[in-house]
């Protein structure tokens, strides 16, 4: 009797450490998230075996691997928890919800951003079940941006919408009520809305910097130059871009690697060659690095493009773009290749791009209707 009373008092004390657990890691408290992981795992390894607890250890230590950007690492775990079939499809509905909401999050890296939505419509189906408002909020916030990745701005701005009036009420998800307006910031910038979007971004920005939050503020500047750059402002752009650079943390994460190829690219198109070759090289020596391979292959296909002049390079990059079914990234570049080939007096080659990134827009038609 004594043996069964201490086993449920580890399973619940377990259980009410790892749900502790999962709110650090949200709430990206990454020093406190790292302690308590050591806790975990000692009090499991002196337990039982417990079928759903370790399920949903290995659920939450994927999550974890992605706060810390351990990408590689967290990618080898699921694909590790997906193959735990039987004992997914035997836990309760709330593990299954994480289980799916965890898919999402997984195939989004992975840049399988149609599949990451799909994933992201199971869970939905339990979230029912999800009674933390907070939790809910998470669920919006994820799978707005996974729309707004297929240039599916109305669903994103109902989901971004619905996760910000959630985290605004809670100052210890800030930082989650900042991604929200920066994200609302770049769906209004898309579609023109510009004095909406940039009241979005004011907002972000002044909460991130009275709460010193340097992660936060190199993502806005980020954000922000590739917004100007998507409406033909390259100065700002530009200005955004290096200001994003400024911010350590930022420029050396992976996040750097992106704001790298936007302000590569924008030198590229406004004829700053040498400018832009440096910080190509740069930008594609540390996408190989770090197994960023969406942007080894747009690093590569620009420096085709405007630098080397090589077909090959750049049949290859956008091949590799389209097999991703990253179709809106497609339509934008061949819409480039297009206007530099017509800048150059070339209208046969650019009415071949011109006809790929129509192609590409088709495409993303075609799969948003998938989702009707």
């Amino acid at each position: 009797m004594n043996q069964e009373v201490d086993a449920k008092t580890a399973y619940e004390k377990a259980a009410g450490l790892l749900n502790q657990w999962y709110t650090m890691i949200k709430r990206h408290e990454a020093l406190q998230a790292v302690s308590l992981k050591h806790e975990i795992e000692n009090l499991l390894s002196g337990m039982e075996k417990h079928g759903e607890l370790q399920l949903y250890f290995y659920l939450l230590d994927y999550r974890f691997k992605l706060m810390t950007e351990q990408f590689a690492e967290s990618a080898e775990l699921f694909r590790e928890i997906k193959r735990q079939k039987n004992a997914i499809r035997h836990a309760d509905d709330i593990i299954q919800y994480y289980f799916y909401f965890f898919s999402g999050m997984y195939e989004f890296y992975e840049k399988n951003y149609y599949e990451s939505i799909s994933c992201y419509k199971k869970a939905e189906n339990k979230l029912y079940k999800i009674t933390d408002d907070i939790e809910r909020a998470e669920f919006h916030y994820k799978i707005a941006i996974a729309y707004y990745q297929i240039d599916d701005h109305f669903r994103s701005l109902n989901h971004a919408e619905k996760a910000l009036s959630i985290f605004s009420k809670h100052e210890e998800y800030i930082d989650k009520a900042i991604g929200c307006e920066m994200l609302l910031g770049s769906i209004q910038f898309d579609l023109f809305r510009m004095k909406q979007a940039e009241e979005h971004y004011k907002r972000a920005l002044d909460q991130a910097v009275s709460f010193h939050n340097q992660r936060i503020i190199g993502l806005i500047y980020h954000n922000m130059g590739q917004n100007y750059a998507n409406q033909s402002m390259p100065l700002l752009a530009e200005e955004h871009f290096r200001k994003a650079l400024a911010v350590d943390i930022h420029k050396q994460s992976v996040f750097g690697i992106y704001t790298i190829f936007e302000w590569s690219h924008v030198l590229y198109k406004n004829g700053r060659r040498e400018e832009a070759r440096q910080l190509c090289k740069e930008g594609f020596s540390r996408s190989v690095e770090q197994g960023e391979e969406e942007y080894t292959a747009k690093f590569r296909l620009i420096f085709a493009v405007y630098d080397t002049g090589n077909p090959l390079d750049i049949e290859f990059s956008l091949e590799y773009l389209a097999d991703k079914k990253l179709w809106p990234h497609v339509a934008e570049l061949t819409k480039d290749i297009a206007d530099y080939y017509t800048g150059m007096g070339d209208d046969e080659r650019s009415a071949v791009y011109l006809e790929k990134s129509l192609y590409a827009k088709n495409q993303i038609c075609k799969v948003k209707e998938e989702f009707i």
